[in-house]
């Protein structure tokens, strides 16, 4: 065999070993970002209800910007009962629902994702949206969301 094709062979075989291996390890960093959103959102309900004392549900809605948001709600929140409860869509976009300049929203309304997989959550967008400069929540709440997101990353990093 011509040597310099050889070569060339054993350049590619390495390179293409190097991409299955870069593949895989991307599948497992995607597979620690996008959960079970049902599993995971259930757990933080009750991950809240625990350490807060605050009773939340599971809404989805739709915003004027075909935005589908998954949400939880606050147990009698003024602002859901104001401009969500028994709407088609949101007027607005969704996304001011968690903007201080625009709702004082501190823990009636926590944005879990924004048009994602309907059966699985971006945790990506959740960490997001906790760097968010003018985020309504109150420190309590994003202390607690940090905490659990740090969690459920941590525990899928170190598993197996």
């Amino acid at each position: 065999m011509i040597q310099s094709y050889q070569k060339i062979l054993e350049m590619e075989s390495v390179a293409t070993l190097k991409l299955e291996q870069d593949r895989r390890a991307l599948d497992k960093i995607r597979n620690i970002l996008y959960q079970e959103k049902d599993f995971i959102l259930s757990r933080l309900i009750s991950y809240l209800k625990r350490e807060l004392d605050i009773d939340y549900f599971k809404y989805k809605i739709i915003d004027i910007d075909d935005n589908i948001v998954d949400i939880l709600v606050k147990k009698d929140s003024k602002i859901f009962k104001e401009y969500i409860d028994g709407k088609d869509f949101l007027p607005f976009n969704a996304e001011n629902l968690i903007d201080s300049r625009m709702f004082d929203n501190k823990d009636e309304i926590i944005i879990t994702d924004l048009n994602f997989d309907e059966n699985l959550l971006n945790i990506g967008y959740l960490c997001d949206s906790l760097n968010y400069n003018y985020l309504s929540y109150s420190d309590t709440i994003k202390d607690k969301l940090s905490t659990f997101v740090n969690y459920v990353i941590n525990k899928n990093i170190y598993k197996k």
